[in-house]
């Protein structure tokens, strides 16, 4: 089991390049335009958050984006949910 969501996470990360791992955490990183667009990116990120019922940690400033999903109740590991939010969050920054 731990073997084929490795090889998910790397399919995300290869198909997905704003997209790190750190330890046990997928991490992705953006710039964009301004602060305005950040404020409606912020926004939307929330709404898909609650969407999936699944709320990383979201950290921005001016033009920047920093979004990191684990799994606590999974012990902090990288779970389906995380896979998705990453996906779905990628598409909405349109990575």
């Amino acid at each position: 089991m731990m073997f084929h969501m490795e090889q998910e996470i790397a399919l995300l990360l290869e198909n997905n390049p704003n997209w790190i791992l750190e330890k046990n955490t997928l991490v992705g990183n953006w710039k964009v335009a301004d602060f305005a667009m950040l404020r409606q990116l912020v926004g939307e990120l929330c709404d898909l958050a609650d969407e999936l019922n699944h709320h990383p940690t979201v950290t921005y400033g001016y033009n920047t984006l920093r979004v990191e999903t684990t799994t606590h109740d999974a012990g902090n590991t990288i779970t389906t949910k995380d896979m998705e939010l990453a996906t779905a969050v990628s598409k909405l920054v349109g990575e």
